[in-house]
């Protein structure tokens, strides 16, 4: 199960039903295009992270640029691992 494509569906749904109060048709259309979000993510599982070719490697949490796995902070941003 996706959780968070469901929380997006179960979001989309209750725009739908609001925007259904205003506009009509489109409401509809919103809110049957939560349903399938909410329907498809009972079906797909979430996308797996990307993770460097090299196993010695990983990607840096804010710049994403591939380091060190030992490295502290990233030699590139700075930025604390």
């Amino acid at each position: 199960m996706w959780t968070l494509l469901a929380v997006y569906g179960i979001v989309t749904i209750l725009s739908g039903i609001f925007l259904l109060a205003i506009t009509g048709v489109f409401g509809m259309v919103i809110g049957l295009i939560g349903v399938i979000m909410l329907v498809l993510s009972v079906f797909l599982s979430a996308p797996k992270s990307e993770q460097p070719d090299d196993q010695s490697k990983k990607y840096c949490t804010y710049c994403i640029a591939e380091i060190n796995k030992t490295d502290i902070t990233c030699p590139i941003c700075q930025t604390e691992q």
